[in-house]
């Protein structure tokens, strides 16, 4: 059997995409044409490796866009009047992540054993969070499991989208940043003792730039292993206080109050919070449930305590929008939007202005760091260039100087 990428529409018109499996491109075409696709393109796709394999003890990472596939297509076919089992089989054979692959192989089989879909996905819990199955159970509960998967596609596919932004405004200023240390290093341990022992022998005094290049060169030399063990300490440090709930709420708490980088964080937080809450709410998930998945998927410590704050509040039988206000985390006109949407019964609804609003707000933040950050690294780069080529231009001209004598 080969495989063939596809291109087609499905009954409402929107675009679908994917792999298939079959003998020959016209039983792809045919399959297609079954479930209920109009076929735009069908493509065969010629495998690079024929032999796969994984590592024991490694596992192949899923990445955000393999979800918003599989909830795309799942949408699709469903729509399409597709049976689930159907639709379940149909994605083992598309689905190219062996990972993935697997786990809805097995939820098919528990599918088909009887379980409900959210049920067997719950078996699952390192591959579909709980934020994914609450909103599944939540979909077949109201029988618009198809709409809940279309809109767990679109949240998705603005949350990779955020993320690639994010990492996209890092990615330069943190290449050149890394480059020029090794550079600046490389210069320090191996051209600069060169110039040093030539200015010594020919007995012409070192400027300071030279002196403190040269200590530096001496330091990396004489204790590089204290170095190393300074620096591997510091790192596995951070990492066992990222691990433990006091190390992580602190280290959460000092990136929120950084100059620059906290604003954007917090807009980022509030952001996912509203986005997140949004979809749970609209697709039927009753509030408590709502905000305890919430408080789960948040990563950031100090926003998944005001969650827990809220939770607890809401249960006592008050408000979101109060504990939201009490907390500090979040401006007044988020907590006055929430408020409205609490008395107006549009609370999704106004967390999705909420979302909409700070995820453009980030998009002009990112815009505004990178270029920032970008001249701002070219001035440290320039600095240090000049600062290396003083320390070897000025004894040089004290040479010919001593020379001239």
């Amino acid at each position: 059997m080969g495989s063939f990428a596809y291109r087609v529409r499905d009954s409402k018109g929107r675009a679908v995409q994917g792999k298939i499996t079959a003998d020959t491109e016209g039983e792809a075409v045919d399959r297609l044409h079954k479930l209920g696709y109009t076929v735009i393109s069908v493509e065969p796709v010629a495998p690079i490796f024929a032999l796969s394999f994984e590592i024991p003890g490694f596992t192949t990472r899923i990445k955000t866009e393999e979800y918003v596939m599989l909830c795309a297509q799942l949408s699709a076919m469903l729509g399409s009047g597709v049976p689930l089992t159907t639709a379940l089989d149909i994605l083992v054979e598309q689905t190219e992540n062996n990972k993935l692959r697997s786990t809805i192989e097995k939820a098919s089989d528990d599918v088909k054993g009887g379980a409900s879909f959210a049920e067997a996905l719950r078996k699952h819990p390192k591959v579909f969070s709980s934020m994914f199955v609450n909103l599944i159970t939540a979909g077949e509960a109201a029988g618009n499991l198809e709409e809940v998967l279309n809109r767990l596609s679109a949240s998705l596919e603005r949350q990779a989208e955020f993320q690639q932004k994010v990492s996209t405004a890092l990615f330069y200023p943190i290449i050149l940043l890394v480059f020029s240390v090794f550079v600046v290093i490389f210069i320090i341990l191996t051209i600069l003792p060169a110039f040093v022992k030539m200015f010594t022998e020919a007995k012409v005094p070192l400027p300071l730039p030279t002196r403190i290049l040269y200590a530096i060169n001496l330091i990396i030399r004489q204790h590089w292993i204290l170095l190393l063990v300074i620096f591997g300490g510091i790192f596995i440090f951070l990492r066992f206080a990222k691990g433990t709930k006091m190390g992580k709420a602190l280290l959460d708490r000092i990136t929120l109050d950084m100059p620059i980088w906290g604003g954007m964080s917090r807009k980022v937080e509030i952001a996912r919070f509203s986005r997140t809450l949004s979809s749970l709410l609209s697709s039927g998930v009753p509030m408590l449930q709502a905000l305890e998945t919430l408080q789960k998927t948040t990563e950031n410590s100090v926003y998944a305590g005001v969650i827990k704050e809220s939770y607890d509040n809401v249960r006592k039988g008050g408000t979101l929008s109060e504990q939201l206000k009490a907390s500090g985390e979040f401006p007044a006109m988020t907590v006055k939007m929430t408020a409205v949407g609490e008395e107006t019964g549009s609370l999704d609804k106004m967390l999705a202005k909420v979302a909409g609003f700070y995820e453009m707000s980030v998009d002009y933040a990112i815009k505004r760091i990178t270029a920032l950050l970008e001249p701002l690294f070219l001035i440290i780069v320039g600095g240090l260039v000049g600062f290396i080529l003083a320390s070897v231009i000025l004894p040089i001209f004290q040479m010919v100087t001593t020379l001239r004598r």
